[in-house]
């Protein structure tokens, strides 16, 4: 990656794909419970509004990150007494 206007230019415009990505994807997450009692007909999804389904989104992806990092770590002997005891 060599400093310039190009590398400038590349990331203003990656910047805001992510950034209009981002709020389209925010933006379903509000009207989905709205969404779903209108279509269902069901009211029971009031208390899910879109800062609810955003935070359970959170705590999904962090919980998924979590498990695979320990499943990853799992593959690695953490063992040190084999590398201390190496002659």
């Amino acid at each position: 990656v060599r400093p310039g206007a190009t590398t400038r230019d590349y990331i203003t415009r990656v910047l805001e794909r992510l950034s209009l990505l981002g709020s389209v994807f925010l933006g379903l997450l509000a009207l989905t419970p709205t969404a779903v009692e209108g279509i269902t007909g069901l009211t029971t999804f009031r208390g899910f509004a879109g800062t609810s389904l955003l935070i359970l989104v959170g705590v999904a992806t962090d919980t998924t990150r979590k498990v695979r990092s320990e499943l990853t770590m799992q593959r690695y002997d953490t063992s040190f007494d084999d590398f201390y005891n190496k002659k």
